[in-house]
């Protein structure tokens, strides 16, 4: 645990000290400071226990953005790249999903019967993203494709090796330590980072206007 422990500190310093990693880890903290919010918000609310049996998007806050986010976090000093692209696609297919269930089916009581529902429907994820967000979808194929599907993985190893002539750490060990050649894949992380926060005000902008706006 002390290693482990050591390797966070080293990476968070070094992230901080250049540019694009600064940028990365303020985009995460961020995002993890925008899931304190919304959850101070709703936990504030008279309603929240029903609320929160009900609402889809609710229970997505409290158990995938909150969480997941941290993790991204976590992961991000861990030095293991691909796991903070892998929870960043989680939550951008939950926010998509989570918003249908509660947009097509408001007459349901329970939030699981509303997602039942809309697995019921068969629909692909990719075409229920075109039916949420043409950015939604956009950010989530790339973050499937590039960093979840299997061919993308080995495509970025295989890249490192030909542009900088070595295997890149987080496909070697985790916790694994960062070098200068990591920052192009932390800046990328950043930009994925900061649609996914401008897709998530959006959408929880949208979907307040459906829910009762009752006294804090």
């Amino acid at each position: 645990l002390n290693y482990i422990f050591e390797i966070m500190r080293e990476n968070q310093s070094f992230l901080l000290s250049k540019d694009k990693g600064k940028q990365t880890c303020d985009e995460v903290v961020e995002l993890c400071n925008d899931a304190i919010d919304e959850v101070y918000i709703f936990a504030k609310r008279k309603d929240a226990t029903e609320e929160f049996a009900k609402l889809a998007l609710l229970s997505f806050i409290f158990h995938v953005l909150m969480p997941q986010s941290n993790a991204l976090y976590v992961n991000l000093l861990l030095g293991n790249i691909p796991a903070c692209f892998t929870e960043l696609r989680l939550m951008t297919e939950s926010l998509a999903k989570c918003y249908l269930a509660d947009i097509k089916f408001p007459e349901q009581g329970f939030f699981q019967e509303k997602l039942r529902l809309l697995e019921k429907e068969r629909v692909s994820t990719s075409k229920l993203l075109e039916g949420f967000d043409k950015q939604a979808v956009v950010l989530w194929g790339q973050l499937s494709q590039e960093w979840v599907h299997t061919k993308g993985i080995m495509d970025r190893v295989v890249t490192q090796i030909a542009q900088k002539s070595g295997v890149p750490g987080w496909a070697l060990a985790i916790p694994m330590s960062y070098t200068d050649d990591d920052m192009n894949m932390a800046e990328e992380l950043g930009q994925k980072v900061s649609q996914f926060r401008t897709l998530l005000k959006a959408t929880i902008d949208k979907w307040k206007s459906n829910i009762p706006k009752e006294p804090m």
